[in-house]
């Protein structure tokens, strides 16, 4: 007799089937109370059409007369004909089963589509019910730092509100909001793009940038497609539409529904400068910075999101023209103020050409409490800073204790090993979620 071996593929497979099998016992994972309805749907049909059934033929049989029994105790019996409290029965069942079939697709469908690469139905549903019990999450900024946190945050929470600034007026953002009148949508849709859990070539529609001659050289398909769903040029309803189109895994509100704020400052050397291009590429230390028009008031998504959050991450991003500006609106500075969540000042892991040459940490934290009065409990740095080509010209931020800091000071490994002056998406996550827990 032959002797039959477990290979290492039955033991993996074992394995898999096991741990499947206990995520599936799991409560919460939205799939066995409707299996459960379905079944319980099924018995109330059956016993509907036993009632009605040995009403019209007499077949006496034990368990047919157990059934019939316990029908007429809960169907009103001798009030209402057998044959009519069966029906009644039966159709109240199918109601529950339909019921219970349809939210079990529904429930299979959202894991079998849910993006968790390389994983089964009960993974992508066990990983669901995680991240919709994620902790209620605001980023405030704007930029690639805002849309690299939101990368690695929406692998825990769905509960995530990107807040954006509306003062860009560079590129296809400044072309689309001078010739249209609508906010410009650019560092919305990197936000979009980076909370979506859509099919890859959405993602890739929106990233698209045309490369021709004409009137489109330089726009991003984006930023024309959220154009064109904004209504009245309101950006805000444009987003809305785009979260259903991408199954956005949160939401992105812009921090004001004025479509033409315009970022001002004034400069060391007196110069005023208009705009966040000017003031990005200005290379003077500036003085003052406000918006125009004076009082605009902000989106009221955004304060309800404020107020509702367990964390409020500010950063990262560029200080003055992605960063500063959202909070230079008063409401959305008084609601952060007010907030009992968390708040948490991410700062760069490098400096930025034009903005912020030859800042600390230190002097990023107080650029922005000095340009907001907003008062942060937690300040989070890089503690690996990684030497950067001098051709960027950029120099990593080094972590420096604080001064005159009255929060809880932060550091960990954030550094993108390829793109050394970016956060890695996942370590700044993980970062932000272990001070919350």
């Amino acid at each position: 007799m032959s002797k039959i071996t477990e290979t290492p593929q039955n033991s993996m497979n074992s394995s898999v089937f096991k741990r499947r099998f206990f995520l599936f016992l799991t409560p919460g994972i939205g799939l066995k109370r409707w299996i459960f309805l379905s079944l319980l749907g099924a018995i109330w049909v059956s016993l509907g059409f036993a009632l009605a059934f040995t009403s019209i033929t007499e077949i006496s049989m034990d368990f047919t007369s157990g059934v019939v029994n316990f029908g007429r105790k809960i169907t009103l019996s001798g009030v209402v004909p057998l044959v009519w409290r069966g029906a009644f029965f039966a159709l109240i069942g199918i109601f529950v089963f339909l019921l219970g079939a349809w939210q079990t697709y529904r429930a299979l469908l959202s894991g079998a589509t849910y993006a968790n690469s390389g994983e089964g139905l009960i993974e992508n549903l066990a990983t669901r019910r995680i991240r919709r019990r994620g902790p209620r999450i605001v980023a405030i900024g704007g930029g690639v730092g805002q849309s690299t946190l939101l990368r690695g945050l929406k692998q825990y929470s769905e509960n995530l509100t990107a807040i954006v600034t509306v003062a860009d007026d560079g590129g296809s953002s400044g072309r689309l909001r001078d010739e249209l009148g609508i906010s410009p949508p650019g560092d919305a849709r990197q936000c979009l793009i980076a909370l979506a859990d859509s099919e890859p070539v959405l993602e890739e529609l929106f990233s698209f940038r045309f490369d021709t001659a004409g009137d489109l050289h330089g726009h991003s398909m984006g930023n024309l497609l959220l154009t064109a769903l904004a209504h009245d040029g309101d950006l805000h309803d444009a987003l809305q539409s785009a979260a259903r189109i991408l199954a956005l895994k949160g939401k992105v509100v812009p921090s004001t529904r004025l479509p033409n704020i315009v970022l001002k400052a004034n400069t060391s050397k007196g110069a005023v400068l208009t705009g966040e291009s000017a003031i990005g590429k200005s290379g003077e230390k500036i003085n003052q910075l406000w918006i125009e028009p004076e009082g605009a008031t902000s989106n009221p998504a955004a304060l309800s999101a404020i107020e509702e959050s367990e964390i409020i991450i500010i950063g990262p991003g560029s200080l003055y023209t992605s960063v500063i500006p959202n909070f230079l609106i008063p409401e959305i500075s008084k609601a952060v103020n007010s907030s009992k969540a968390k708040k948490i000042f991410v700062c760069n892991i490098a400096t930025q050409i034009g903005e912020t040459e030859g800042f600390s940490a230190q002097d990023h934290l107080e650029t922005f409490q000095k340009f907001t009065s907003v008062t942060v409990t937690h300040f989070l740095t890089n503690n690996n800073p990684l030497p950067i080509d001098p051709s960027f010209k950029q120099d990593a931020v080094v972590p420096l204790n604080l001064e005159n800091f009255n929060g809880k000071q932060i550091s960990a490994d954030l550094s993108d090993p390829i793109h050394l002056s970016h956060h890695d998406a996942d370590k700044l996550a993980k970062a932000i979620l272990r001070e919350y827990q």
